[in-house]
């Protein structure tokens, strides 16, 4: 009876739509929040795997935050950390890089200093964008786990 259960809540969500993967309407900070959490949404879903479709919907989240970050030249710290983390699942070093930097921006401000997710950003961008350009990562964020025993 519970694999029964189990496995049809794994069908129930595979058969879920997804959210769309971008907001069509809003302002920039409407768009990049929720280019954020959809982002975040999706990798919280198993079809995002399973069905293989994660890939097409970061293209999607990454062109619309790359038409807002090169429109806006004035973004506000959180909006920079939304951004940041659209651009830290990228592809390639340079899109690393912006993340970085709009992360790193993002945790200077005052307002997002004690918070625990954008500092993490900042060196998990650092990290993969260093790794990508063949150099070692500094903040060891890059998928490695290990476990001292004294």
């Amino acid at each position: 009876m519970m694999l029964a259960v189990g496995l049809a809540g794994v069908l129930a969500s595979l058969l879920r739509p997804y959210d769309e993967a971008i907001l069509e309407d809003g302002n920039r900070s409407e768009k990049l929040k929720y280019a954020y959490e959809t982002d975040q949404k999706d990798r919280m879903q198993l079809k995002s795997y399973v069905l293989g479709e994660l890939n097409s919907r970061d293209k999607k989240r990454l062109k619309q935050v790359k038409e807002i970050c090169m429109q806006e030249n004035n973004l506000v710290p959180i909006d920079k950390f939304h951004a940041a983390f659209v651009y830290h699942h990228s592809d390639n070093s340079k899109d690393y890089k912006m993340a970085y930097q709009l992360a790193a921006a993002a945790s200077e401000a005052p307002s997002l200093q004690n918070r625990y997710q954008v500092q993490w950003l900042r060196k998990a961008a650092y990290d993969r964008w260093m790794i990508s350009i063949g150099k070692p990562e500094k903040f060891n964020t890059q998928g490695k786990f290990s476990v001292e025993l004294n």
